[in-house]
């Protein structure tokens, strides 16, 4: 099965295509699992504001895939696991569901607060740019990961990793409203992709080494947190070492991670630790 990195035009098209057809039904086993499991201040009225108690409520219910969890059929799983890194590394299949019908009421908000936005294919002239062919919502000249920036704050929050505040997701639809409807000069994106990670395979004294590049105000304007970082990271399990080659680039050694993982991490962990000291 394609990944979103590997796909031709056609097959990204196609796979936007199918992300846009699964929401309403995703949507619908949300509502339904929140009428069976959750008390009456989850409202989901399709303003900004009711983005903070569904998350206190989805964060509450996360479970963690287990050793006796079976593998999932790849085919049924949503677009954005199955064409992204493929398979579950952390939510249970419950949270799975939960979490895909979260991702469409997210996309409800902010498309009723951006009405001029539109679903595209990622797309970017620069070499591994990191959203090419997911599904993006877009406005001009702003492209919006909108999809990706769930699954990854639930992983941290489900493993306890990277733990997110209430109103995490109230946040985040809120700046991306903003952004998408131009009136946030602050939030608009740079040219350069943020991270770019690429495998440099196997080496013959440490092992198989990923590099990842970060976006120079990153690493310049906030060099200390990258540092935290790049501590955090060499704690991670199935991380053999982590260092800064330079203030830009940091080179990963592990036996297990691929680039699409290290990928994830890094991008949520800026966003929960670097981005949010500039609000």
């Amino acid at each position: 099965m394609r990944t979103y990195a590997k796909m031709k035009k056609q097959e990204a098209a196609a796979a936007l295509q199918e992300f846009l057809e699964e929401r309403p039904h995703a949507l619908e086993n949300l509502t339904r699992y929140l009428a069976e499991h959750s008390d009456d201040t989850v409202n989901l009225d399709g303003t900004v504001e009711s983005l903070t108690p569904i998350w206190r409520w989805v964060k509450s219910v996360l479970t963690e895939r287990t050793t006796e969890t079976p593998e999932s059929d790849a085919s049924t799983s949503p677009t954005w696991l199955r064409y992204g890194i493929g398979i579950e590394p952390t939510l249970s299949p419950e949270s799975i569901a939960i979490i895909d019908g979260v991702i469409s009421y997210l996309c409800r908000v902010v498309e009723q607060g951006a009405p001029g936005a539109q679903w595209r294919v990622g797309h970017h002239r620069i070499k591994a740019y990191m959203w090419q062919n997911h599904a993006m919502l877009v406005h001009n000249s702003e492209e919006v990961p909108l999809v990706d920036l769930v699954p990854g704050l639930a992983r941290g929050q489900a493993s306890g990793r990277l733990p997110s505040d209430d109103d995490k997701l109230a946040r985040i639809a809120a700046a991306v409203i903003k952004r998408l409807n131009g009136t946030d000069e602050e939030t608009v994106a740079e040219d350069e992709p943020l991270i770019e990670v690429e495998d440099l395979g196997e080496d013959a004294l440490r092992g198989r080494e990923l590099e990842v590049s970060l976006r120079e105000d990153i690493a310049h304007e906030y060099s200390r947190e990258v540092d935290r970082l790049v501590k955090t990271l060499a704690k991670e399990d199935g991380i053999t070492a982590a260092f800064r080659e330079d203030r830009e680039v940091l080179l990963v050694t592990t036996p297990s991670w691929n680039t699409a993982q290290l990928q994830e991490w890094v991008t949520r962990y800026i966003d929960e630790n670097i981005h949010n000291l500039k609000r």
